[in-house]
């Protein structure tokens, strides 16, 4: 008997933009990227140390959680396991909570460095309950509000889920919708009252101060807003149309979106209209961005097609870590580090950034340049 492909699988393609890239790692056929090997003494050899010396030289990127396979396992950090982590929040105490996708529940890295797993069971699913009574699908992001409870775009299920502060897990948004011959939900789109109205495959979240939240709708090719009296309305778009709206953050009174399938950003007033937006000058940008995490006035784009890291600052993106269109896995300081598949991004406290690393099955943590140079 054939097996069937969950279609989440898709969903995670549009995720990381390059589907045969995807599904290369998936079944175990792509490594870390590759460099050419010179004799020793060469011109190019000495260009290339050089330039590795170069390269070495920016913000250190370290390992804060996972291992080399994919997998799932509580417990320390150095021995923890996941499986195509692609969201991550950080709450003020600096706990890092992660949507383990491919592992279908939410999982937390406590300040002591212990990874437990917050809410849902390996088991893929739909239903509400306290802890790993709760059953989620492919869950894509999550997003901590302001009363400490998280949002979770529950891709496969089509909903926008709620946990609160004891882990009791429920349906914020999205109703049940029409399925396929074998029993699949298969999304839908409506507006309306939060427990009446329609996603597909939602991805990305942001959450503001009032507790309104966003939804990078990929399906539907649009961001939704969720007003904290559980109204849903779509956001409406000027100057072209999204492809496929993967992440979003908020930035003062702006809303940004990463559209990966377009490579581009789009950027309006949180109530819309959201237009196309391109950098000044002429410097090479994300080739398909998808996390987003503010920090300050600055926005960090993580470019999962180029496997780095870029800072857009005023009108103009700046190289942050990694090495564009090199896939692997490796820390380092700046252009010396190595991404696979880079998806959510957060921002912590003292300017540290928190990355799941998709492609590695890891979470990475990008510390302040200045915190290498005190020799930390």
């Amino acid at each position: 008997m054939k097996k069937e492909v969950s279609p989440i699988v898709g969903v995670l393609g549009i995720l990381i933009t390059l589907t045969a890239v995807m599904l290369g790692y998936w079944f175990g056929l792509v490594g870390g990227g590759k460099e050419d090997v010179q004799p020793k003494g060469s011109a190019k050899s000495a260009g290339k140390a050089e330039g590795a010396a170069a390269e070495a030289s920016g913000p250190p990127v370290g390992t804060l959680a996972g291992g080399a396979q994919p997998g799932y396992l509580d417990g320390p950090a150095a021995e923890s396991l996941f499986s195509g982590p692609s969201g991550v929040a950080v709450d003020r105490d600096g706990a890092v909570y992660i949507a383990d996708s491919r592992n279908h529940c939410l999982r937390k890295i406590a300040g002591d460095g212990v990874v437990t797993t917050f809410a849902g069971t390996t088991t893929e699913g739909f239903a509400d309950g306290v802890g790993a009574a709760a059953r989620f699908s492919g869950p894509a992001a999550v997003a901590l509000a302001p009363d400490g409870s998280l949002f979770v775009s529950d891709t496969g299920n089509h909903r926008i889920r709620r946990i609160a502060r004891d882990g009791a897990v429920s349906t914020f948004a999205g109703s049940d919708t029409p399925r396929d011959d074998i029993g699949r939900a298969g999304g839908g789109s409506k507006d309306g009252p939060a427990t009446q109205a329609q996603f597909q495959y939602p991805v990305g979240l942001a959450v503001d101060a009032a507790g309104t939240v966003y939804v990078a709708d990929v399906g539907n090719h649009c961001v939704r807003r969720i007003s904290p009296a559980g109204q849903v309305t779509t956001i409406a778009e000027s100057g072209g149309r999204m492809d496929s709206p993967t992440e979003l953050a908020l930035v003062a009174d702006r809303l940004w979106v990463s559209d990966t399938g377009k490579g581009q950003l789009w950027t309006g007033p949180r109530e819309g209209p959201l237009q196309p937006w391109r950098p000044a000058g002429k410097e090479k940008g994300p080739k398909a961005p998808s996390g987003l995490a503010a920090n300050g006035a600055d926005l960090y784009v993580a470019d999962s097609g180029g496997h780095c890291l870029f800072r857009l600052t005023g009108e103009r993106f700046v190289f942050v870590a990694g090495k564009p269109g090199v896939s692997g896995f490796s820390d380092g300081q700046g252009g010396a580090a190595r991404f696979s598949l880079p998806a959510g991004l957060a921002a912590g406290a003292g300017g540290r950034l928190y990355i799941a690393d998709f492609g590695n099955n890891r979470i990475r943590e990008l510390k302040p340049e200045a915190e290498s140079q005190e020799g930390r």
